[in-house]
């Protein structure tokens, strides 16, 4: 999973949950990157996997199942 990043960036200690989330973005018009400076708008759509822990044993728990997703483009 280290090879994702560039560096550790869990050098004191791993992580205690790890969750992914799920966005969906768009570019913006011409106007509202004029008027705002964003280049995109985004939506939350939600848990893309389960929220997991490991515990002192080193097994896998589940600690929140993701929600269907609602329909996206």
């Amino acid at each position: 999973m280290l090879t994702l990043f560039r560096g550790n960036p869990f050098v004191q200690a791993p992580p205690r949950f790890v969750r992914a989330v799920l966005w969906q973005y768009w570019f913006t018009s011409m106007e509202e990157k004029q008027r705002s400076g964003n280049w995109w708008k985004r939506n939350l759509m939600g848990l893309y996997a389960p929220v997991l822990t490991r515990q002192a044993d080193g097994k896998f728990v589940v600690v929140q199942w993701p929600d269907e997703l609602p329909p996206h483009d």
